[in-house]
């Protein structure tokens, strides 16, 4: 499943505010990211998703295997500021958020009623970044004391648009 050339623009120029990314069917999560990579590994169009250990939505993406990003085509600052101030373990986000799941049509997963584009992953490979291998102005800026992100590498298999 490979995007267009218009879904390609409108995913990288709305991932600077944040996207929201869903996971889980029994017990779903929402979270929201600001990072990550769009590209080809494998022969297969993935998004490569950074989740740090211990978030709740790591939990369900290690168990699920799969996620989806969910891409606001309009003003969604306010929900992706709270959002990123709320812990899956403490609070269903679709309902303190007062957003609209909708069942994703190939994973096991939800995905935002509000959001004009969708895209469905299923994890083809993870990566756990470590102490050893990372630049050590980076390990300063982004891990000093912190978790390490996984890279969860989901093949984009469902790519839709609706209104």
């Amino acid at each position: 499943m490979f995007l267009t050339a218009e879904q390609r623009k409108k995913l990288m120029s709305a991932l600077a505010g944040g996207l929201f990314v869903t996971c889980g069917k029994e017990k779903p999560n929402i979270m929201t990211t600001h990072w990550g990579a769009l590209g080809a590994f494998w022969h297969k169009q993935v998004f490569v998703l950074p989740v740090r250990a211990g978030k709740r939505s790591h939990e369900i993406l290690a168990e699920t295997g799969s996620f989806a990003v969910s891409v606001p085509t309009t003003d969604m600052r306010n929900e992706i500021m709270l959002c990123d101030t709320m812990s899956g373990y403490a609070v269903n986000k679709f309902e303190a958020l007062h957003l609209h799941p909708k069942r994703a049509r190939k994973i096991p997963a939800y995905v935002l009623g509000e959001c004009g584009l969708i895209l469905e992953c299923k994890v083809v490979y993870t990566a756990t970044a470590e102490d050893g291998s990372a630049d050590d102005a980076l390990k300063a800026d982004m891990y000093n004391g912190k978790q390490y992100h996984t890279m969860f590498f989901g093949e984009i298999i469902d790519c839709y648009e609706h209104k």
